[in-house]
């Protein structure tokens, strides 16, 4: 399993003043998010996270790590899909 069907858009602010990226999984109700890191700055970097239902407040990240470009944030976001659909497999298989 190397690919995934998330489908990024770009959604904007109310007001236009600044967008992120949300790609949905609807078959699990999770929602990735790829975001700028606003604890440190608009320009220092991108975070992945997600939401697991659409009752949560808050993105859970899916890596400690911060990414230069949107790009790179969402490669991490959909790995992050495969690994977890890997797991799950393996899980409900008992390997």
């Amino acid at each position: 399993m190397n690919k995934t069907n998330l489908n990024w858009k770009k959604k904007w602010l109310d007001d236009k003043s600044g967008y992120w990226y949300s790609a949905k999984v609807p078959i699990i109700s999770w929602e990735y998010i790829v975001d700028t890191h606003y604890d440190l700055g608009t320009d220092c970097g991108f975070i992945g996270g997600l939401y697991f239902s659409k009752f949560d407040d808050d993105i859970t990240r899916v890596t400690n790590k911060f990414y230069k470009t949107e790009e790179a944030a969402m490669v991490a976001c959909e790995k992050h899909l495969i690994n977890t659909a890997e797991k799950f497999n393996n899980w409900i298989n008992c390997e």
